[in-house]
């Protein structure tokens, strides 16, 4: 998946996202994509099939549920395993949702 392919799959979110940062972040809700390495499948010494490891995090002040799963409905219709965590950062005040997804 490249990074261009990645961005249309998010563009149905109607938010903005960028890859990595951004120098001046929007208003919230926003996001980023990242790929964050690979956990490659070994066989006969070599890496028989590479597995990259994507992050996409929303940033917002509140947990918005209805935003999560819009975001999740659409990873699984693209059949893409994911991961959430999400975190409080204190000293800015919003959450950060991290999704990981393997491609």
């Amino acid at each position: 998946m490249t990074y261009q392919e990645l961005e249309q799959l998010l563009a149905p979110l109607g938010i903005p996202f960028t890859f990595h940062h951004w120098e001046k972040p929007p208003t919230m809700p926003y996001g980023v994509y990242y790929d964050d390495g690979t956990e490659n499948f070994e066989a006969d010494d070599i890496a028989y099939a590479a597995i990259r490891i994507w992050r996409i995090e929303l940033y917002v002040r509140q947990r918005d549920p209805a935003l999560e799963e819009r975001l999740e409905d659409i990873l699984t219709a693209a059949d893409l395993f994911w991961d959430m965590d999400a975190d409080y950062i204190d000293s800015e005040r919003f959450y950060q949702v991290s999704y990981e997804i393997e491609v």
